[in-house]
């Protein structure tokens, strides 16, 4: 098995993983380590309370969309009180936040905005993942009480700003309605994996489920305009379509996503 100092599989999942050598992934922030063979992808994130999202709710997830939108197999999972581990099949491709993918920016939103599209037109009643804005809030507010929300990290906007204040900014500016769909929970361009013309995977969908669609569209802008700039934040919208998106609840959705 793999002489990475790092990674140390359980019994259970040494059985049915090849032998391999792994390479640590950096790229993303899924709060997971995240190690890779040519055809597997392990990844290992510790207990921790008030996670944005768990393993084993990523292992259920990625069994609800196999057959429905491209996804890694589920190789296996272990779990204790210290750790969680899952494996999963590599997706052939790069991210979308590759700089080879960002050589083609109007190809990039293109697709993304047809991922995105088709994501949200899975039927809603066949998805069991309630992530709808009353459930994200209450595990916001959890968040917050916590302690474990990064401030550090808040977009240019609330720099400066607290976790207490960024949610009682939320509650103030709660939306009326929800557009709920099928959403990934985390649409940002690296969790995007493209090959050719195609998006040959969807990853991270620890935090997908049923959520007003502008929880997708707001992140996904938010990364096409940091990856490719502005004129394709907006082509992105475009192409997804104008009239299903609501200029409030990007910001709203944005906003929220600081306490994850």
């Amino acid at each position: 098995m793999s002489r990475a100092p790092d990674l140390q599989l359980p019994d259970s999942l040494r059985r049915v993983l090849p032998a391999a050598r792994w390479e640590r992934v950096t790229l993303g922030e899924s709060g997971a380590g995240v190690w890779r063979s040519t055809r597997f992808v392990v990844k290992v994130q510790p207990r921790e309370a008030f996670p944005a999202s768990t393993l084993l709710q990523e292992r259920e997830r990625l069994r609800f969309f196999a057959g429905r939108v491209p996804v890694p197999r589920v190789v296996g999972y272990e779990g204790n009180s210290e750790r969680e581990v899952l494996a999963l099949t590599r997706v052939p491709g790069i991210p979308m936040s590759d700089p080879d993918a960002a050589l083609h920016p109007e190809r990039m939103v293109g697709l993304l905005a047809r991922a995105l599209r088709e994501l949200h037109a899975l039927p809603a009643r066949e998805c069991p993942f309630n992530m709808s804005l009353g459930i994200k809030l209450h595990l916001a507010r959890e968040r917050v009480a916590a302690g474990v929300v990064d401030e550090a990290d808040f977009d240019d906007e609330r720099q400066g700003q607290s976790a207490v204040q960024v949610f009682n900014a939320l509650a103030r500016r709660r939306p009326v309605t929800e557009d709920l769909v099928v959403t990934h929970g985390d649409a940002c361009l690296p969790n995007f994996i493209v090959g050719g013309e195609y998006v040959e995977g969807l990853i991270d969908l620890g935090r997908a489920g049923l959520a007003d669609r502008h929880t997708d569209l707001a992140l996904a802008r938010r990364s096409v305009r940091h990856n490719l700039g502005e004129r394709y934040a907006g082509m992105f919208l475009d192409l997804y379509g104008r009239d299903l998106v609501d200029e409030e609840k990007l910001e709203y959705y944005q906003m929220l996503d600081e306490l994850f």
